[in-house]
């Protein structure tokens, strides 16, 4: 008999035990007082793996505060002009835009994070202490998330406002707007709500997920929706005495939060409201029961008949059925009517006048573009690396996959910008690259590329902070928070400067899945998922999908029709060729892509091997090598794998990788290009964990243990070369190793050839303070 004491770890398909015993006998294990257990995959030479300080991580000083006026102190790049609103609303522009009412044509793009639960309730002095921060940060805009759960009482079905809560948002929200920071929120997340706020006599709270869909077919759900909008837009904050439906520094309202139908089929299928709806929805479209069988033929079974009720859902919403096709149709219809109520509503009986958007996530099918064109601007979600929960929803154990995202050609993002609608805003309200996984330093470089690239209009991190505690003193790193994730928040500055500076200028040309109101009523084939195969042409030039009503009013350069009911002759313009976009292969995408002239000879872009590059040039993804160049005049650098160089040889600037995989660049900081300018922010990103944090294997996908402060930076350098203009004395450039706030710590020593000006940035450098992962260059 043998006893395994602490941890066992099981070969192959392995189940891993902590704080408990394990007795094997005769091949059978035995398990006594356990606490916690999960089954994972492992390989054969896994085993538990729990990092420390050392020679390969090394300690990282945490610093919450920006230090004014310091090199990462972005308060003078113009992204904020205090205060919010002081040009007017936001609104659409002419072409498509947002802007602002005083200044219909200036284009306004937002970046920022999310706030979710208590942190968006603080005191007076910490409000303002956040607001600063953030302003400094570089941020212009916050959504304010999973705010109504701590907004309300239990009074009035749920929906009447805790005053004293009320009153902490109120300063919040002006904190942030004296500061020039707007924001957003979504009329539902995840307040509270009991069946009987709706009239139901079941006892309990409704799931978060079930009062989303009941709020198009249920009445009282409906109703208590309707009430807490009230309750919560026609109310004056205290604090600026404005109206909330009346502020101009409210960018827009989602309806609600990642409500999209089709993510809980499985309950709507329980619910009878949703079946009666069905029914309803088929007699409208087709009569009768020979109306329905005509169109359905033997799928409809006898004993079925609208006209009573009895049309069963379809078993699936992936079959290749009528019915299926019919079921979302009706799906795509339902959300139209719905927001096209609640617009009606915010508009005529509260009065307000902010932009409208709903439908943002998970799930997408070409018929819904329907209900997208009526909203004011389109908005999305995505993440990479989000954890999955092995036993209980946000518990340990937690598992992502933890691989290069390069490898696979970047596809984080890639299929939401079909989402998006040509000729319309279009906002991603949640992103993020979650921790624990390595690779989350990409993340940021990489999100605000493609949002350049694609000339999106608003992005916001996901999240800042879910906690008080977390803004006001360090805590350790979890899944999302910024606050508590130095390295994520570093990855911030990339996005800020390629996206809402404009760094990197977006694509010249256009591809669209083309459309009409006509083909999105009568759908011929099975409706497929907005995103065609060939998503990737998201790296080469701008993509999305466009609903026309008479003609083309976007200057597109290749229009690829559905052709439901409407040719593509009928669009009388020479972008749209009669390719049906859903059964085209990646080969025969870039030759029309070739032909068309967005990509050039030149462009090494191959779909086989995860290679793309820009029709800018600006951006080159290399799956095959798991690298990424980034080459505009003001930020340039990428991510390499150890050993390997990051040339961007336009901007002037090369990196070597060393010791370990890094994300290394290089930006200006005073609008000059790289080689004139007077001073550059570096920064190097290898990997951040907690001390002491605990995982199942050594490919650290599965999480077992958190673990506590400090930060462990993993050990790596870089070589940093910048080629400087030959007007700069670049004897006088000085290097210096930076705090998180942006404190000089430590100078340090610089070689120079010619113009060009080499360092090493070495995090396990000895500064006197631990890790270093950013660093200053100025002329002295």
């Amino acid at each position: 008999m043998n006893v395994i004491h602490t941890f066992l770890s099981l070969k192959r398909s392995s189940v891993v035990y902590r704080w408990g015993c394990a007795l094997l006998v005769g091949g059978v294990v035995f398990i006594t007082g356990l606490v916690s257990s999960s089954v994972i995959a492992a390989g054969d030479d896994d085993d538990i793996v729990e990092l420390s300080a050392g020679a390969d991580w090394i300690e990282l000083e945490p610093e919450l505060e920006i230090k004014a006026g310091s090199a990462l102190d972005f308060t003078a790049m113009g992204f904020v002009d205090p205060p919010a609103g002081k040009y007017g609303r936001v609104i659409l522009s002419d072409d498509g835009k947002f802007a602002f009412a005083d200044k219909p044509r200036t284009r306004q793009k937002f970046y920022g994070v999310n706030l979710c639960f208590s942190a968006q309730y603080l005191d007076e002095s910490t409000a303002d202490m956040l607001a600063e921060r953030l302003a400094r940060i570089g941020y212009n805009t916050v959504r304010l998330h999973h705010y109504e759960r701590d907004l309300v009482t239990s009074e009035q079905a749920g929906t009447k406002l805790n005053p004293e809560q009320a009153r902490c948002l109120d300063y919040l929200v002006d904190a942030l707007r004296r500061r020039g920071i707007y924001w957003t929120t979504d009329i539902f997340v995840s307040r509270r709500v009991r069946y009987q706020d709706i009239g139901e006599s079941k006892q309990g709270v409704i799931p978060m997920n079930t009062f989303k869909i009941l709020v198009p077919v249920h009445d009282g759900a409906r109703e208590n929706w309707k009430q807490f909008a009230r309750n919560f837009l026609d109310r004056t904050n205290s604090v600026s005495s404005v109206r909330y439906a009346d502020d101009p520094a409210l960018i827009g309202l989602v309806m609600i939060n990642e409500g999209n139908f089709a993510n809980f089929y499985s309950q709507i299928k329980e619910i009878p409201e949703w079946r009666e709806a069905w029914n309803r929805w088929l007699v409208d479209r087709f009569g009768d029961k020979e109306g329905l069988k005509s169109e359905w033929g033997g799928v409809l079974n006898d004993n079925e008949n609208p006209a009573v009720g009895s049309v069963d859902m379809p078993e699936n919403l992936w079959s290749n059925s009528p019915r299926t096709r019919d079921f979302i149709l009706f799906l795509s219809q339902t959300e139209r009517r719905m927001t096209g109520e609640m617009r009606r509503f915010l508009r005529d009986e509260i009065g307000c006048r902010a932009l409208i958007s709903n439908a943002n996530s998970w799930t997408y099918y070409v018929t819904d573009q329907a209900a997208r064109a009526e909203y004011d601007y389109v908005d999305d979600h995505f993440y990479v690396d989000h954890p999955r929960f092995l036993e209980n929803d946000w518990r340990l154990p937690s598992r992502c996959p933890n691989e290069n995202p390069i490898s696979s050609g970047a596809d984080g993002g890639r299929t939401r910008t079909f989402t998006r609608l040509l000729g319309k805003p279009y906002t991603i309200s949640e992103y993020n690259y979650s921790a624990p996984g390595r690779f989350r330093g990409v993340g940021g470089i990489l999100t605000g590329a493609m949002g350049a690239l694609q000339d999106w209009d608003g992005i916001w991190r996901f999240a800042y902070s879910h906690s008080r505690n977390s803004i006001s003193e360090p805590s350790r790193m979890g899944y999302f928070d910024l606050a508590s994730d130095p390295l994520s928040q570093a990855a911030e500055r990339a996005s800020l400067l390629l996206f809402l500076r404009g760094d990197m200028q977006p694509a010249p040309h256009s591809v669209a899945v083309t459309m009409t109101p006509k083909d999105l009523r009568n759908p011929k084939n099975r409706i497929p998922r907005i995103p065609p195969d060939w998503h990737w042409a998201a790296w080469i030039t701008k993509v999305g999908t466009y609903v026309a009503e008479d003609k083309i009013d976007y200057d597109l350069t290749l229009g690829l029709p559905l052709e439901w009911e409407t040719p593509a002759a009928a669009y009388e313009s020479d972008a749209v060729i009669d390719k049906y976009p859903y059964s085209l292969g990646d080969e025969e995408v870039l030759g029309l892509l070739r032909e068309r002239g967005i990509v050039s000879d030149e462009n090494p872009t191959d779909p086989r091997s995860n290679i793309f590059e820009s029709e800018t040039g600006e951006i080159l993804v290399e799956g095959d090598k798991g690298t990424m160049v980034i080459d505009t005049p003001r930020t340039a650098g990428g991510f390499a794998s150890v050993g390997k160089t990051i040339d961007a040889g336009e901007a002037g600037v090369r990196i070597t990788v060393g010791g370990y995989d890094a994300t290394v660049w290089v930006s200006a900081l005073d609008g000059a290009e790289i080689p004139e300018s007077k001073r550059l922010l570096v920064t190097h990103l290898t990997d951040l964990q907690n001390s002491g944090i605990e995982y199942a294997e050594k490919a650290r996908k599965t999480l077992l243990d958190w673990g506590q402060l400090p930060y462990l930076v993993r050990a790596g350098t870089a070589e940093v070369s910048i080629e400087f203009d030959p007007d700069t004395d670049i004897t006088r450039v000085k290097v210096w190793a930076l705090s998180l706030g942006g404190r000089r710590v430590q100078e340090l020593p610089v070689r120079t050839n010619d113009h060009t000006l080499t360092f090493t940035a070495d995090v396990a450098d000895a500064t006197g303070e631990g890790a270093t992962i950013l660093y200053e260059l100025a002329v002295d």
